[in-house]
């Protein structure tokens, strides 16, 4: 079961960097950042997963980035 709390502690940080590359104010310099660290934390998800033959989760793959948005708030 320690690989099954691993990968919702993985889930929850690519949730959270998701969110975070929705962010309007977001520098260019940060979300490439942001897209590296979504990289590595979905390459660990999926060697978890691997290890471990859970199928009964949907892999979530990095498909697109979010673009910036053209209304800045600064």
């Amino acid at each position: 079961m320690e690989s099954h709390s691993k990968l919702e502690d993985l889930r929850s940080v690519l949730s959270c960097v998701f969110e975070k590359l929705g962010a309007e104010s977001l520098t260019e310099p940060d979300r490439v950042e942001l897209v590296a660290r979504a990289e590595v934390v979905q390459d660990q998800i999926d060697a978890i997963q691997d290890v471990g033959g859970d199928e009964e989760h949907v892999r979530v793959r990095i498909t697109s980035v979010p673009e910036p948005s053209g209304d800045r708030l600064f």
